[in-house]
């Protein structure tokens, strides 16, 4: 099995979401846009850590979206990889509830059909009754 190593890097827009950061409860883009400098492809973890996820109507989900483009207003914008938490009744595939100190982690490359992206953002969808989230997050490179 291979091994990947990622290191931290506190460049713009690598650190997403610090831990202790006030609740979510709506859809947004999270932290500052990262610019890679160039279309490139490099892979990449964004590692989510759960600090409270309200599924207590039993239909909240959170949708995390990595997406990649190559204009900074993101109007090419493309879905890299994307994880979905939350409520385990409203997840087809999940069986436990997303919970205070859960670590998601959201392997990526920044590439998609053969397109290469400069720009990487982190973007949360949420939905359900009454959705609130709280999560530190950061994105690294591999090294290795």
């Amino acid at each position: 099995m291979v091994s990947k190593t990622f290191a931290i890097d506190a460049a713009t827009g690598l650190i997403k979401r610090a831990m202790g950061s006030a609740a979510l409860t709506a859809d947004a883009y999270i932290g500052t846009q990262h610019d890679q400098g160039a279309a490139v492809i490099t892979d990449m973890l964004c590692r989510v850590v759960i600090e409270a996820c309200d599924v207590a109507s039993g239909n909240e989900t959170y949708h995390l979206r990595i997406v990649g483009s190559n204009v900074s207003d993101r109007s090419d914008g493309t879905v890299l990889a994307e994880r979905l938490l939350g409520d385990a009744g409203s997840i087809a595939i999940e069986t436990v509830d997303t919970a205070a100190g859960d670590v998601v982690d959201i392997r990526f490359r920044t590439e998609r059909g053969n397109t290469a992206y400069r720009y990487i953002d982190l973007h949360l969808d949420v939905s359900g009754t009454s959705p609130s989230i709280t999560f530190g997050a950061y994105i690294t490179k591999e090294i290795c």
